[in-house]
């Protein structure tokens, strides 16, 4: 009777076929399970006010050893809600509680005060981070290389305490080869913007070099080798560096990559996550067949 391309994944099949794009607006009725009236609400053009995370943890980690997430711990995870800076450390490695303080690289990239929780050990620290998620519900996640790295080892750490699983607790969970994608949240790795839509030579891939080259500033530096030895002796001085990358990450996304990604979603047949991933061709391919 009929024939379809059999490689098309279902989700785009149906986002082409019943003309779904993600960043417009829907109004729909359900009877249970069903699906009784849908339509596209062609008229409302504003944007949804999505409530964005952006954060950053910090690891201990061996004398010239990269972090092992079978025996270093987080020390610290930073992050912003909405434009609110937040601090969690783990007194088990920092050495001295944090205070309260104000961070902003410049006067436009300004979150204001970073509360600080200061929680005895790691299980409270992950405690505290993923109650104050399913607290403030945010819609996106925001990250650099959290793929490859934030989410891997927070994910790693959770598994070694009982009881406490990152997709049970957060709605997180590792897709294969699509990275960290959330249940009823969108996951933005940044870095994959950067490597294909940011036109930066090889070597300035890290967020150091992009944060100066597409905000304008030159983030905090810390010599890797020197974090744990801060961690015990001056607390307060690896706090500021901490927060500086989740700044970083958070004003590159709301500035650079969030209006882009969700435009080209109002053309191309997918949702958020795959559109920042996916190739070029590949994004192509999805719009001409729609």
């Amino acid at each position: 009777m009929d024939i379809r391309e059999y490689d098309v994944p279902y989700h785009i099949r149906v986002a082409i076929d019943k003309e779904i794009r993600c960043s417009f607006w829907y109004e729909f009725t359900l009877d249970g399970p069903v699906l009784k009236h849908f339509q596209h609400l062609k008229d409302k053009l504003d944007k949804a006010d999505l409530r964005v995370m952006a954060f950053d943890i910090e690891t201990t980690k061996a004398p010239l050893k990269f972090p092992d997430v079978r025996f270093d711990q987080i020390m610290m995870i930073s992050y912003i809600v909405d434009g609110c800076g937040f601090l969690i450390t783990n007194r088990e490695v920092v050495g001295s509680d944090v205070q309260d303080f104000e961070y902003a690289p410049r006067p436009e990239f300004d979150v204001g005060t970073f509360t600080v929780f200061n929680e005895p050990n790691e299980q409270e620290l992950l405690r505290k981070f993923f109650s104050h998620i399913r607290e403030t519900k945010p819609f996106i996640f925001v990250t650099f290389n959290g793929d490859g790295f934030d989410w891997m080892f927070i994910e790693a750490r959770a598994n070694t305490y009982q009881n406490l699983k990152l997709e049970d607790e957060v709605g997180i969970y590792q897709s294969g080869a699509d990275g960290f994608i959330g249940r009823f949240a969108v996951h933005m790795d940044c870095l994959y913007w950067v490597k294909r839509d940011a036109y930066l030579p090889q070597g300035s891939h890290g967020l150091k070099k992009v944060t100066k080259a597409k905000l304008g500033y030159d983030p905090v530096e810390l010599d890797p080798e020197l974090m744990v030895p801060y961690a015990r002796d001056k607390a307060q001085d690896l706090a500021e560096y901490s927060v500086s990358d989740s700044v970083a990450t958070y004003f590159l996304y709301m500035k650079m990559i969030h209006d882009f990604i969700f435009a080209l979603c109002t053309i191309i047949p997918t949702y958020p996550d795959e559109v920042l991933r996916r190739g070029s061709g590949t994004l192509c391919e999805d719009l001409l067949m729609a």
